[in-house]
């Protein structure tokens, strides 16, 4: 028996017991521990971090991310991908798993990962690793020796000539989530993360597609994984990447901001549309339930180069950082990174960006930390005269109240706003330049692409 066999053997049967004493949906479920509201996520796809691409390369700038202010790491599939094509293309992609139980070797070794976990929390600092529950690379042993997990087009469970591509994705294949004893692998393969590395939690890649009835995991089977890992660890953190009400907090307590994400990329001919985004969530969701706010990821190009440039993407980060939901820092943002466009594989340089930005980002995240309003209070619209360029709102809670001013547009912006009476508010310098002096006033001037950000102790009433 291989290695890897042993492994997947012991994480199903490990699983079997969660899975025999696990509630259906019919009965209650356990419920999802909530999102930490003071989390930063910062984004590592290892290949293009580091010059050497490993491991060890992300465990070297710790000490630069907690300086950062970044608290939870989310980690891009660490698995080896796939090594040959089987008759497959095969694109080089990290979603393509050859082994749900491997560190990939051109990364390091598993000793590596547990160096890096142990370093992390050290530092206060959580790991999640990118987990891709939907489909598998075509040289993945479980191809051969579990062919039953897929799905076939000629409905024959053993035949592994007729096992379907997933979607369009022509890389990988398809399994099949109708089958009870994938489900326990899954299962049992998540558990062994947690146990053998200490990890802290998982992003799921492509959780509802499609969305709706044709799913391809359904909604029973993400029930059911939280419930069997919280068995494991209680407090495990659970991110989809999906944005669909029926999943939130059955496991997900952290979402994406999908519709906030494209409306912010559209932000500078329509401010309007990011607070519809935003009030869409609200609408649309259970209270209790945590999003993502995002302005870069792997499948979009750089957020400087799709805002219009550096001051674009401060004033973007500037709403990801005082909105309500939690923000995410894709690997390379701090620096304002321009290469790149979507997927992309070079790596980061480190040496060049645009020099305000890690010293914006460093004050930016500090506010975040240390403020309560921002990271739990209420968040309030306030009217402006110019909606199409400018958001203007409130934070207000545990003391304080913050507002903010965001001109996303390419023209100067002049205005009113209703502003909440009394006095008392100060600018927030998010670092030494300030990038503009401004004083509270129901009339506002804010130049192209420039915000403004004022606090107050919360007035007695």
């Amino acid at each position: 028996m291989n290695s890897w066999f042993r492994k997947a053997a012991a994480a199903t049967l490990l699983s079997l017991t969660a899975f025999s004493c696990m509630p259906h949906l019919a009965t209650a479920a356990s419920p999802a521990p909530p999102w930490p509201t003071n989390s930063v996520i910062y984004t590592i796809y290892p290949s293009i971090f580091s010059a050497k691409g490993d491991l060890p390369g992300v465990t070297a700038q710790l000490d630069r991310l907690k300086k950062l202010g970044v608290n939870t790491i989310w980690l891009m599939p660490i698995t080896p991908s796939a090594i040959s094509n089987n008759g497959h293309p095969n694109v080089g992609s990290p979603y393509s798993v050859h082994d749900y139980f491997a560190v990939n070797p051109s990364y390091g070794t598993p000793d590596d990962l547990r160096a890096l976990v142990s370093a992390a929390h050290k530092r206060g600092i959580k790991i999640l690793l990118d987990e891709v529950l939907n489909h598998t690379s075509w040289d993945n042993a479980l191809i051969t020796e579990h062919p039953e997990f897929y799905v076939h087009s000629d409905g024959d469970a053993k035949n592994p000539a007729t096992i379907e591509m997933a979607f369009t994705y022509s890389d990988v294949a398809q399994l099949n989530y109708a089958n009870p004893d994938l489900r326990k692998y899954m299962v049992g393969m998540l558990r062994y993360w947690i146990t053998d590395y200490k990890i802290d939690g998982f992003r799921f890649d492509c959780v509802n597609n499609p969305d709706g009835p044709n799913r391809r995991i359904p909604a029973d089977f993400w029930q059911e994984m939280g419930d069997a890992v919280r068995q494991t660890k209680p407090d495990v953190l659970l991110l989809g990447e999906e944005a669909t009400p029926d999943l939130a907090l059955k496991p997900f307590s952290l979402d994406y901001a999908w519709r906030l994400f494209d409306a912010l990329k559209k932000s500078g001919t329509d401010a309007a549309g990011v607070r519809a985004a935003w009030q869409y969530e609200k609408d649309q969701y259970p209270a209790e339930m945590t999003h993502m706010s995002m302005q870069d990821n792997w499948d979009s190009p750089r957020d400087v180069n799709v805002q219009g440039g550096p001051a674009g993407a401060r004033a973007a980060a500037v709403f990801n950082f005082t909105n309500t939901d939690v923000p995410l820092i894709y690997n390379g943002m701090e620096i304002g990174n321009a290469a790149g466009e979507t997927n992309p594989h070079g790596a980061i340089d480190w040496t060049v960006g645009d020099p305000q930005m890690p010293s914006f980002y460093r004050s930016l995240i500090a506010f975040h930390g240390k403020n309560k309003a921002i990271r739990q209070g209420e968040l309030t619209w306030l009217t402006n005269s110019t909606p199409a360029q400018v958001l203007t709102y409130v934070r207000s809670g545990g003391g304080s109240e913050v507002l903010i001013e965001i001109n996303f547009s390419t023209n100067e912006a002049k205005g009113s706003v209703q502003i909440p009476e009394g006095s008392g508010w100060k600018e927030v310098k998010l670092d030494e330049t300030g990038f503009g002096t401004h004083t509270v006033s129901t009339q506002f001037t804010l130049a192209p692409k420039e915000f403004a950000i004022f606090e107050r102790r919360t007035p007695r009433r």
